[in-house]
């Protein structure tokens, strides 16, 4: 098994596709579309997230991960984090993310204590409270808060995607259109 930086914008967005879909599941309504076009439009144009997949040998993806940065590019947050059905499981998960905290100044959120639990069996030690009720594990090289503060991650707005989606049909199509296709290119790399 091996990390791969998702690099090709093809790739890269078939990858995001089916990162989307198998994080949102099928029920989830504009949930994955407006994820895609706000990491796409947004957190790609700027360069403020990567993709990453943990592959066989072979290329067949078990696990694929989303990081983005945070507004002065000094850290990183696992944003989004699957394993395409019927290839990868958790083991494949906790492999991926161990891998890129130990690489990277990597930070992750739990909403619960089996998150936090799943977390810790990946490596990752130190947590904080963050907002929300969340916890924040931050890997071995994340730098401490400083005065309790972690660094903002770059976002994007998703309740403006959703604007301009009912205000642009056109601007919708375009993005429903792309997902669809970049979810057809991903069976055919997967």
């Amino acid at each position: 098994m091996k990390v791969v930086h998702v690099k090709n914008p093809e790739t890269r967005e078939a990858c995001l596709a089916k990162l989307c879909a198998s994080v949102y599941g099928q029920e989830a309504g504009l949930a994955p579309l407006v994820t895609f076009a706000g990491t796409q439009g947004v957190l790609f144009e700027q360069e403020a997230a990567r993709l990453f997949a943990l592959t066989e040998d072979d290329g067949t993806i078990l696990c694929l991960a989303l990081i983005s940065s945070d507004v002065d590019g000094g850290t990183m947050e696992v944003g989004m984090l699957s394993t395409p059905e019927g290839k990868g499981d958790t083991r494949h998960s906790r492999h991926l993310v161990k891998t890129l905290a130990e690489k990277a100044p990597l930070r992750v959120t739990a909403a619960d204590e089996a998150g936090e639990a799943f977390f810790r069996r990946c490596g990752i030690e130190r947590w904080v409270d963050g907002d929300g009720g969340l916890r924040v594990g931050l890997g071995p090289l994340h730098p401490a808060p400083v005065n309790g503060v972690l660094p903002s991650v770059v976002r994007f707005n998703g309740d403006g995607i959703v604007r301009t989606f009912k205000q642009e049909p056109e601007t919708f199509e375009a993005y429903k259109s792309r997902f669809v296709a970049a979810l057809e290119r991903y069976s055919n790399i997967a």
